[in-house]
């Protein structure tokens, strides 16, 4: 989102008054553009060059740098209404998370059952007990206060590549993710002294990496990229489970078609999903209890490729041990290659 600032005028072009830029001298900006609107076809050159030339010359632009790509600041000459309209793009920040506890959701998580609300056919919503959300803290509720103060911006968004469960872990170097800040105050600052204040803060609970300031293109970079990853399950049985029928599947690529989960029915489009699944180890931690890892495809749903979720995934870790069996933990291990 861009913030915007409209600025009337009376003098005609390219001479300017010195009212609009009171804005300006607000923010702290290094690049920015100039453009023009008029119905004046052939005389837009000549007078686009001028505008660029006096805004050069002001004081205030005499550090500045203009810019024809992803500047921090827009600002348009618009004949036609007689405005000036200034464009403050957001600031982009890329990098990793990790998320250590199993109680953590990776965006503040509404209760389904209400839609936020708190209340349910004029009652206290029974899933939320009136709490409006579903857990009490998420990666981007933890560290965005950080960068809304440190960038003096009025919203911070964040963008994640892809999601894992609210009680599942994110370890290894983390899961990609892209933040926009809004209308910014200040747009440089030192990101890895601020990473390290969030990671000493956050500590036990959520670490950065890799943080630093991004492109425009990299949230849509980040939230369409599609990533295989690898996982360490704890799978649970009632039955003594004999890892045998494992040693046939150990290694292989084996093709899974998951229908929509049972516990996301809710809010997924049902429709049936090809996938594929590797597993890469075992062994055995009880009688009733094995650790598995896997190498999955994007969106695959690991927890039902483990319970068979009723027939829903065909074939599933189930299937292969001939037992009932569901997901006890789950961690990601690795965000892998993306997969175009």
């Amino acid at each position: 989102m861009v913030h915007i600032h409209h600025f009337t005028f009376q003098e005609p072009l390219p001479r300017l008054s010195g009212g609009w830029l009171s804005v300006l001298e607000t923010y702290a900006f290094q690049t920015y553009t100039i453009g023009l609107r008029t119905s004046k076809i052939e005389g837009k050159k000549p007078l686009l060059a001028a505008l660029r030339q006096a805004v050069a010359e002001t004081p205030f632009f005499a550090d500045k740098q203009f810019v024809l790509q992803h500047p921090d600041v827009e600002i348009v000459f618009d004949e036609l209404i007689h405005q000036i309209v200034i464009h403050i793009f957001p600031v982009i920040l890329v990098g990793r998370y990790t998320k250590l506890q199993r109680t953590i959701a990776q965006t503040r998580h509404f209760c389904f059952e209400c839609k936020g609300s708190g209340k349910k056919n004029g009652n206290v919503c029974p899933q939320c007990k009136g709490e409006k959300v579903l857990t009490k803290e998420s990666v981007q509720e933890l560290i965005t206060p950080f960068f809304q103060k440190e960038f003096t911006c009025n919203e911070v968004l964040f963008h994640g590549a892809g999601r894992e469960d609210v009680d599942v872990r994110m370890l290894g170097s983390g899961r990609p993710f892209a933040l926009t800040l809004e209308n910014p105050i200040v747009r440089t600052i030192d990101v890895e002294k601020l990473r390290t204040h969030i990671n000493r803060a956050l500590k036990g609970k959520v670490e950065l990496v890799e943080l630093k300031i991004g492109h425009p293109n990299d949230v849509a970079n980040v939230t369409r990229a599609y990533h295989t990853k690898r996982y360490r399950a704890l799978v649970e049985s009632p039955e003594k489970i004999n890892l045998n029928p494992l040693n046939a599947f150990l290694e292989q690529k084996m093709d899974v078609v998951q229908l929509t989960p049972t516990r996301v029915e809710k809010r997924r489009v049902m429709k049936e999903r090809p996938h594929w699944i590797i597993l890469e180890s075992f062994k055995r931690i009880s009688d009733h209890i094995i650790e598995v890892e896997l190498h999955a495809s994007a969106g695959c749903y690991i927890k039902e490729f483990i319970s068979g979720d009723n027939g829903r995934s065909k074939p599933s870790l189930k299937d292969w041990l001939r037992v009932r069996c569901g997901c006890k933990e789950l961690d990601v291990l690795e965000i892998v290659d993306a997969e175009m």
